[in-house]
């Protein structure tokens, strides 16, 4: 019997792209004993998962199934589930990888989780391997800068009153905007009242089959197209 417990690896596995995956996370994908991917109940399957399932060949795979809801009570017990699997794990000497897509500690679900395990492991058996965000993905694929010399950039989710973006967008040179969702012709809307609209950038489900990039946000509205999306503005530069 292994008498030794085994390592946390919590790794950011990019936007979708399997190439924009860290050399370290690689490594440590195919060195654990087993794989955690999160998916959500309305998914069929898990997006992190996706990513890396060629890497992932082989491996003892372990889904974890989280509701989509917004019952604190209920996602603090799911969270409380998965950490008390994974402990499982550990404590009979394996290692483990949980994916996350993006990085792990940018806007994830992660950070619920690691909230429950160090609770319950010791906190040098935990580590954070990062990953590429999706903004910083969209960007890099627009040529598109976010900051330069001393101009200030705010990353923000979506709020459901879209009038709170007015004064951010307003006080920063760079707002990358979060968690769209259903709020897109909304802010749309906003960016077009603001004199905005032709300083953003829109893109959605980075690195997959069905990746959209565009400068044409005009286009999106009534499209449907604000899961899995970020919108960055930027306003003008005076040269």
């Amino acid at each position: 019997m292994n008498n030794e417990t085994g390592e946390f690896y919590g790794i950011g596995v990019g936007p979708g792209d399997s190439e924009l995956i860290t050399v370290k996370a690689v490594r440590i994908i195919k060195s654990v004993d087993c794989i955690f991917a999160p998916r959500a109940d309305s998914k069929s399957s898990s997006l992190a998962l996706d990513i890396v399932k060629d890497i992932c060949v082989d491996k003892r795979v372990i889904e974890q199934v989280y509701p989509m809801v917004r019952d604190k009570t209920k996602l603090e017990a799911a969270w409380l589930a998965s950490a008390k699997e994974i402990e499982r794990e550990i404590a009979a000497g394996n290692s483990v990888a949980y994916l996350t897509i993006g990085d792990p500690l940018t806007f994830s679900t992660y950070c619920y989780l690691l909230q429950q395990l160090s609770k319950i492991i010791p906190s040098q058996k935990i580590h954070t391997i990062p990953g590429i965000t999706s903004y910083n993905a969209a960007a890099s694929l627009a040529n598109f800068s976010l900051i330069e010399q001393n101009e200030n950039l705010a990353i923000i989710p979506v709020s459901s009153d879209i009038e709170e973006l007015r004064p951010i967008l307003n006080s920063f040179d760079t707002v990358i905007l979060m968690k769209v969702a259903k709020k897109l012709d909304d802010v749309i809307e906003l960016l077009e009242d603001m004199g905005l609209i032709d300083n953003a950038l829109f893109a959605s489900y980075i690195g997959f089959k069905n990746e959209l990039i565009t400068r044409d946000l005009l286009s999106l509205k009534g499209e449907g197209k604000g899961y899995l999306s970020v919108i960055i503005v930027r306003k003008p530069t005076n040269k």
